[in-house]
């Protein structure tokens, strides 16, 4: 990583043993609770000092991620249980290029991978706004608050829920596909008279993919590559709709999910 000054939060431990900043995925129980969303205060250190900020652990029925997610982005169903999916805690700099905490639940088959694309991304100082559980924007019901997230700018991945305009079951209901900076990334798709449309008005001027915004994805860029080197197929590149924002990793042998 380059050098640069990393906010790192006095008082908030983020180590958890058999983890290491850019080493292999490892599960534990123990995390930083509440620490979500925390901008770190400033510290100039070396790489040592940021092992065991990628971590992965199991979500149980009655703990505190369960009970931040029961009745919302989980719900009792036959498509995915609790024994499926991950917790993850990771870091990011947010688009003040501060050191954030972010959060995320994915399933368990590709936690692994989302921890080391991370791991990538922050290496690379790559700007995420915002990484928080979906329930933190909860409006009552999935869709919405899948929509509240967005114009939040919140990167996520799990929320149990059909894909937009209803009908089937979405990839982000198995924990299998992730939203990154989805205001200058959106979900276009075309009306009957041919124009480019997206959800969010905010995220309108972004329709212009030739704007250069930083944090515009675009193929061969380092979110792109971080995505691409894990084998996820990207919806930037699908014809209609097109998904900019959205990742997914759903190839897996028929005996695996």
């Amino acid at each position: 990583m380059r050098a640069r000054n990393i906010k790192i939060l006095l008082g908030v431990c983020l180590c958890a043993a058999g983890f290491s900043l850019f080493g292999e995925a490892k599960e534990t129980e123990s995390f930083a609770e509440g620490s979500a969303g925390t901008v770190l205060r400033e510290w100039s250190g070396e790489e040592e000092a940021l092992e065991d900020c990628f971590r992965s652990r199991k979500i149980e029925k009655g703990d505190e991620i369960y009970q931040r997610i029961a009745g919302k982005s989980y719900r009792e169903n036959e498509d995915i249980g609790l024994e499926d999916l991950r917790y993850l805690t990771l870091l990011h700099y947010n688009f003040d290029h501060e050191v954030q905490i972010g959060e995320m639940i994915v399933h368990e088959k590709i936690a692994e991978d989302v921890l080391e694309i991370f791991e990538e991304l922050f290496r690379e100082e790559y700007e995420i706004q915002s990484m928080l559980l979906i329930d933190h924007f909860w409006t009552g019901d999935p869709d919405s608050t899948d929509t509240a997230s967005t114009m939040a700018n919140n990167t996520s991945c799990f929320n149990y829920r059909e894909i937009t305009g209803g009908g089937t079951l979405s990839n982000h209901a198995l924990g299998l596909a992730i939203d990154v900076n989805p205001i200058q990334n959106p979900y276009v798709w075309y009306d009957e008279a041919g124009n480019r449309q997206c959800l969010d008005e905010n995220a309108r001027p972004y329709l212009d993919r030739s704007l250069g915004d930083p944090h515009m994805i675009a193929e061969g860029d380092v979110c792109w590559t971080a995505f691409q080197e894990h084998g996820f197929e990207w919806g930037g590149a699908w014809s209609s709709p097109v998904d900019y924002q959205h990742f997914e990793l759903c190839n897996f042998p028929e005996d695996v999910l």
